[in-house]
């Protein structure tokens, strides 16, 4: 008999952007998925947005993944670099959560988490909706 594979864990941040129908696809593709475990964190933006943009409440939305964290959680695995995980989305990504991300400014679990997953080499993955992109 085979062992079964661990699920793969997948961070899914989502920020106060325009661009909610992607969030919400990709939620419930991931959330389809037999072998992914979703884990969420919504800012506090985001579910403002969400309401505006979506078919889906913000309870919704939680309701697909595995996990979800508070924005303000820094105790949350995602921000340790010890919690193993195999990838991490964010969809949309506001210009400002984009800024902070390059420039190391951790003032929410999105940020710390992009941080700790690109300083252990993980793939992260930014859908911006921002066009055209100004010169800053």
């Amino acid at each position: 008999m085979t062992p079964l594979a661990s699920p793969r864990r997948i961070v899914l941040a989502v920020t106060g952007a325009s661009g909610m129908p992607y969030a919400v696809a990709l939620a419930r593709h991931l959330a389809a998925a037999p072998d992914i475990e979703l884990h969420l964190i919504v800012s506090e933006a985001a579910g403002q947005v969400l309401a505006l943009e979506s078919d889906i409440s913000a309870a919704g939305l939680t309701a697909l993944a595995h996990r979800v964290y508070a924005p303000n959680d820094y105790g949350a695995g995602p921000a340790s670099g010890s919690w193993r995980h195999d990838g991490m989305v964010v969809c949309p990504c506001s210009m400002a959560t984009l800024a902070a991300i390059a420039n190391g400014l951790g003032s929410n679990l999105i940020h710390r988490a992009a941080d700790v997953t690109i300083k252990e080499g993980r793939r992260l993955v930014l859908v911006l909706r921002e066009t055209p992109l100004s010169e800053i």
